[in-house]
């Protein structure tokens, strides 16, 4: 890629870079402040119990059939296409995977390619991307049969970098915090044969709570090592990311019931 620049095109990306700080400053990590010109969603303008007609189109690309936290799938063109996805083998609903339009990654990314991969970050990088509460996330809509959203679904992105996806199981933390810390109701799972902790250490949880609006928010936690995980390679030097550590949130329409 050319690294020719002029003063124009730095300036042009350091002012979208400060809008991105300045959205980021004035907007909390889970939820918009309210505004009496729109209603506030669930999740970033997202809401349950909306058509999918009905959800926001701009600030979104990237439409494809979700894989409950997993890779991409099929393309869509937006929401409305729920229906040529495969259900969600968990839920029986139609899963579509969304990402954020955000210009401040395009700006970070700009950035990179102007100064480095030292400077060019900038302090950047936890203002870019589909993130919940500064956690890079995999995020999707599932909808039911007749194109009603039930459910909101954030899972830690575990393409993030290794400083990421170590601490993905903190997502809980400022969620819970968010909801208020009393009244959830939690479960705590023995690890599964073949599951082992890290040295003495693992999380293994389940939590779920009706928040002031209604909704029915469910968080997990996990940080263990699966089947087949050690932290070492066969000659027996340290694989850093030999472990699975992954956040889960998830915001339920009170109203939906599942078909019997």
């Amino acid at each position: 890629m050319c690294r020719v620049f002029s003063y124009a095109s730095v300036l042009f990306v350091a002012l979208i870079a400060a809008s991105a700080f300045a959205q980021d400053a004035a907007t909390p990590p889970l939820v918009r402040a309210p505004d009496a010109a729109r209603p506030v969603g669930d999740l970033r303008e997202l809401a349950v119990g909306k058509h999918a007609r009905e959800l926001p189109l701009e600030g979104y690309y990237a439409f494809a059939c979700g894989s409950n936290g997993g890779t991409p799938l099929e393309q869509l063109d937006d929401w409305t296409g729920f229906a040529t996805c495969a259900r969600d083998r968990a839920t029986d609903l139609y899963e579509v995977y969304v990402e954020y339009d955000d210009e401040g990654e395009y700006a970070a990314r700009m950035l990179l390619e102007l100064f480095g991969e030292q400077d060019g970050r900038l302090g950047l990088r936890k203002y870019y991307g589909t993130k919940v509460a500064g956690h890079p996330v995999v995020l999707s809509v599932l909808f039911d049969e007749r194109g009603t959203a039930q459910a909101i679904r954030a899972v830690t992105d575990q393409r993030a970098d290794l400083d990421y996806r170590r601490n993905a199981y903190l997502l809980r933390v400022p969620l819970m915090n968010a909801f208020g810390a009393e009244g959830w109701g939690c479960q705590n799972p023995p690890l599964a044969n073949g599951e082992t902790p890290i040295g003495e250490f693992f999380v293994k949880m389940r939590c779920e709570k009706i928040a002031p609006s209604g909704r029915r928010m469910v968080v997990e936690a996990h940080l263990y090592r699966k089947p087949g995980q050690t932290g070492y390679d066969r000659t027996g030097t340290t694989l850093e990311g030999d472990f699975f550590s992954q956040g889960r949130w998830e915001i339920w329409n009170p109203e939906y019931r599942p078909a019997p």
